[in-house]
C-alpha cells in the first residue's frame, strides 16, 4: 500500500485510508452521528413502549428498527454515521443511509468481559473486521478503562493494537473510543470527579491507535438521587481537553457519554476549536422516545426530525466554523493526497431566526 500521509508519531496512513477520509470529508470536517449504543437503545425503546402503552420488552429487532428509521433522515445532515452490526448488516442499509455518508461499523460487543467483580472490563469483538469490511467504510472500537486495574488496562491495549493492525491491512480508517469505567462502588459523582486525571492518563496510552481518538471530557454536573451535583467548570473542561489534544498524536472527536444535550452543547462549545468534530448520539435524540408527539413508530421518526436534526445542525455548524481538519495531526502529506482535500470550507449559518433587524 502506498503511503499518502504520516502522523507526527511516525504512524503512516495508506492510500486506501486517506482516500476514504478525503472522499467523505474533503473539507476536513468530521462530524459523526453515533448510533451504536445497543444496551442504551434497548432501554430507550422500552421507555418508548411504556410511553405508548405497549406491554413489550425491546428486542434486537426493535433496535434494528430504530436505527433504520433514524438512518434514513441523516442525508445532508452529517459527514459520517456510526452503527452496530444489527443495522449495517441489515438488508439495504447502505441505500437507506445514502452513499454520501461515511458508514462506520462498530466492531466490539456491547458487553465486555468483566474481571475482578467488574473492576476491569476487557473488550471483545461482536463481528470480525475481515468479515464485514465490504459492508462499511470504516471501523470503530470501544474500550472501558480503569487506570487502577492493570490487568484489564494492558489486555485492552493488546486487544486494540491487534484490531488497529487488522484495520490497517483492510485499508479502513479506525475510530478508537475510550470510556472511563472507574470502580464498581463509585457513585456517579465520585466517578465524575475522577475524570480529569483519568482522561489524561487514558489519552497518554490509548490515543495512538487508529486514525481518530474519540474521547469524553469532564462533566459540568451529574444527576444523582434526584439532585444536581456540580462537578467541574468550563475552565476545567478546557484545560483537560487542551492537555489531551497536546498528548494525542491523533485528532480528537468528542463523545457525549450519555449527558443531556444542554450539557453536551456547552462541552462541545468549550472545546470545539481543539477537536475535529463531534461523535455524538444520545444527547441528540434520547428525548425523542417519550416526546408527547411520539405515539407510534412513524411519529417517533417525526420526533427525531423535529428534536435531533436541529441539534445536529447546531453542533455541525460549530464544527464547520471552529473544528480542526482531520488531517491536522499529519507531519507530512504526499502531493497526491493534498490534491484530494480542500483547505477552504463552505460555511453556512446553522439554525436561523428572524430578530427583526
Amino acid at each position: 500500500m502506498a503511503v499518502f500521509a504520516r502522523y507526527k508519531d511516525g504512524k503512516e496512513v495508506s492510500e486506501e485510508v486517506f482516500k476514504v477520509l478525503a472522499k467523505f470529508a474533503p473539507d476536513g470536517v468530521m462530524d459523526v452521528f453515533a448510533s451504536d449504543q445497543h444496551s442504551s437503545y434497548k432501554k430507550l425503546t422500552n421507555s418508548f413502549f411504556k410511553h405508548i402503552g405497549e406491554d413489550k420488552e425491546a428486542t434486537d429487532d426493535d433496535v434494528r428498527e430504530v436505527c433504520r428509521r433514524f438512518a434514513k433522515h441523516l442525508k445532508g445532515h452529517v459527514t459520517a454515521a456510526l452503527f452496530n452490526h444489527l443495522a449495517f448488516l441489515s438488508e439495504g442499509f447502505r441505500e437507506l443511509l445514502g452513499s454520501d455518508i461515511l458508514l462506520i461499523g462498530r466492531l466490539e460487543d456491547t458487553k465486555p468481559i468483566e474481571v475482578d467483580n467488574g473492576r476491569g472490563k476487557i473488550a471483545r469483538l461482536a463481528v470480525q473486521p475481515e468479515e464485514v469490511a465490504d459492508k462499511v467504510d470504516a471501523f470503530k472500537t470501544l474500550v472501558y478503562l480503569n487506570p487502577n486495574h492493570k490487568e484489564s488496562w494492558e489486555k485492552n491495549k493488546e486487544w486494540l493494537a491487534d484490531i488497529s493492525e487488522r484495520c490497517e491491512k483492510l485499508g479502513k480508517p479506525l475510530y478508537n473510543e475510550t470510556l472511563f469505567s472507574g470502580e464498581p462502588e463509585d457513585s456517579k459523582a465520585d466517578k465524575a470527579k475522577k475524570l480529569p486525571d483519568a482522561l489524561i492518563k487514558m489519552a497518554e496510552e490509548f490515543s495512538c491507535f487508529g486514525n481518530f481518538y474519540k474521547t469524553q471530557v469532564p462533566v459540568l454536573w451529574v444527576e444523582e438521587d434526584g439532585k444536581i451535583v456540580k462537578v467541574a467548570s468550563p475552565k476545567v473542561i478546557r484545560e483537560v481537553a487542551e492537555e489531551m489534544e497536546k498528548i494525542s498524536p491523533r485528532p480528537l472527536l468528542l463523545l457525549s457519554a450519555a449527558v443531556d444535550f444542554e450539557q453536551y452543547s456547552v462541552q462541545y462549545g468549550t472545546v470545539c476549536d481543539l477537536v475535529s468534530g463531534p461523535m455524538c448520539g444520545r444527547a441528540y435524540f434520547k428525548e425523542v422516545f417519550t416526546d408527547p408527539k411520539t405515539k407510534d413508530w412513524d411519529s417517533l421518526e417525526e420526533s427525531f426530525k423535529m428534536i435531533a436534526l436541529p441539534r445536529i445542525k447546531q453542533i455541525r455548524t460549530l464544527a464547520k466554523v471552529m473544528g480542526r481538519p482531520w488531517w491536522y495531526k499529519f507531519e507530512w502529506m504526499s502531493k497526491e493526497a493534498e490534491s484530494m482535500i480542500k483547505k477552504e470550507r463552505e460555511i453556512k449559518p446553522g439554525v436561523k431566526a428572524d430578530f427583526g433587524y
